[in-house]
This record gives structure tokens, sequence and C-alpha cells, in this order.
């Protein structure tokens, strides 16, 4: 099974296709353990609308997809138009802008489906974007992770009740704290953050690369996330630690598919929102990591086995 990534070149979205395309390959080699089974990013990062609708990546030499992932409103058009050309399967890790059905398969969050059409041939709902973090029980557990998010089209932005949040943690915690930012952070908040809470280890996002969550994470005995980070909040279920989301105001009374989103977890005990923990200082740890990747990726090779039979060129 030969996959191919289309990549809009931002990380959040590649970790998505990357996180399913890594689970299908595992999946495939305990089905099919003498079979050839990658993946490969093609990138449409930086090319003309024009030239996305055209382009094929036949320079790159690559084998011939069976199946091609996208994630990114601006990869539907040549994730269709290579799907198409190659006679391969076209599945998209999000709620499309364009017609469901012109894909194979979409991969669409539960939240971004609270009333609507749920089911169909053409859509599998997930829980909340997928990603590629799973647990890692060799790792010593030496720290609390935070990971803070910024003002979105969902949440408002309240330093000082966010800062409140963090020292009254700062108080009940026994081992270090480990916080980083991300590129929606107000500039102010790490020095304002470092005067209110000096026992907080801060790494700012710029001085951070792509492993650095992924690797925090596995580290982490539990995790914060504050209340915005959606996609932040999931990837820390995937790693097993207990969960606490950090509140923030929502921009409208309400609740946004996000929100909704949020509410659906807390409403499953698989996260802790800060003002019930407030109360007894405990997180909720009476689930099991949420590996959505490795589900759907099962899913799919049940729906499409023949992409276990790789096409030649």
């Amino acid at each position: 099974m030969t996959i191919w990534i289309v990549s809009d070149g931002k990380r959040g979205h590649l970790n998505q296709t990357q996180g399913l395309a890594r689970e299908l390959i595992e999946e495939a080699r305990q089905r099919q353990p003498d079979g050839n089974h990658e993946y490969f990013v093609v990138s449409v990062e930086g090319k003309s609308r024009t030239a996305r609708l055209f382009y094929l990546g036949k320079e790159l030499d690559l084998p011939t997809p069976d199946l091609i992932l996208g994630a990114g409103h601006g990869t539907h058009i040549p994730l269709l138009h290579m799907a198409r050309h190659y006679k391969a399967l076209g599945i998209v890790c999000m709620k499309p802008s364009l017609p469901a059905t012109m894909f194979d398969l979409c991969l669409i969050p539960r939240h971004d489906l609270i009333g609507k059409q749920q089911t169909g041939s053409s859509i599998l709902p997930t829980v909340g974007a997928l990603h590629g973090i799973k647990p890692s029980p060799e790792t010593p557990k030496k720290h609390t992770l935070i990971l803070i998010g910024g003002p979105s089209k969902e949440f408002d932005w309240d330093e000082d009740t966010l800062i409140n949040q963090l020292a009254d943690i700062t108080r009940h915690n026994d081992i270090p704290l480990v916080l980083t930012t991300s590129r929606r952070t107000p500039q102010n908040f790490v020095p304002d953050l470092r005067q209110a809470c000096p026992g907080i280890r801060i790494v700012p996002v710029e001085e951070t690369d792509a492993a650095w969550v992924p690797a925090h994470l596995a580290a982490a005995r539990d995790i914060w996330v504050s209340q915005d980070s959606v996609s932040m909040v999931y990837e820390s279920l995937g790693s097993g630690a207990p969960v606490g989301i950090l509140d923030m105001p929502p921009r409208s009374k309400t609740p946004s598919r996000v929100a909704q989103g949020l509410r659906m977890l807390i409403e499953e005990n698989r996260v802790t929102p800060y003002r019930t923990w407030a109360r007894s200082h405990r997180l909720s740890t009476t689930h099991a990591p949420l590996l959505e990747a490795e589900r759907i990726a099962s899913c799919i090779l049940d729906r499409y086995p023949a992409l276990l039979h790789h096409r030649q060129p």
C-alpha cells in the first residue's frame, strides 16, 4: 500500500495526516507482513491556486498512490485531481469545504457534525482531530505539562484569570511544571507569568521545534491545556496522561461546535475542567488513551481491503 499525503505546509494539518498514515502502515503490516507499505508527503505549499489545480507530483518520481490523504482547505482540489488521475482513494481528514460526496471518505470530528447528518457512505465521525500521539509507558513521568493557546474565533483572552488558575495549580503541584505557548499567545503573557509564577519553567513556542510537544507529552505525569487549544486537547488525550482544561471566556453565549466538543469530553469524564479540579485537586483518570488514528486506520482497511494489494504503475 502506497499513501500520498497532500500537505499545505501547516504543522497541525500534517500532524493529522501523518498520524493516520503511520497507523495505516502499521495496521497494513500486521495484516499483510510481506507487503511493501509506505507513505510520502507531497507538498503544495507556496503553489498558486492555478498550479494546485493541475499539480500531480510527477516530478517526484514516487510510487503510484493507492490512497491520498489531505487536511486543510487548500489541499482539497489537488487531492481530488490526484485521486482521479491515479485512480486512488481520496480521503480528507476534516469537514471539507466541498461536498462530502466528492471524496471517497471524509473523517469529520463529531463536534463538526452536531445538528447535521452524521452517517453516509462518505462520512466517518471521529472523536476530535486525528494525531500521532500514543502512550510512552517506558518514558519516566517527570513533569506537569501546560499548553497555552490564545484568542481564537471561539474563545477570548483573560490573562488575569488564566494566571490565577496557573498560580493555583502551582500551589498544589509536587513536581516541576513546564509550560509552552502558541503563536496565538499575546506577547505580554510570558513576562507577566514569569513574574506571577516563577516556579513554572516557560519555553515559548519560538524556542520549540516539531518534536518538542510530543517529547514533553511522553514525559508528562499530567497535562493542562487552555480551552481554546482544541487540537492540543486531543493530542494530550492520546498520551494517556490525565488532562485538565484551563477555563477561557467564550466569545458567544451560544456554545460553539468546539465548545460543544469539549463539553462531550467533560461529560464522558475524559477531561477535567479547572473549576471541577479546584474542588478536589484531582484530575480524572478513568479513561484509556484516546487513539482515534488507530481506530480509524482499522476502519479504513476493513472498508477498503483492496488497499493492501498495491497496483503496479
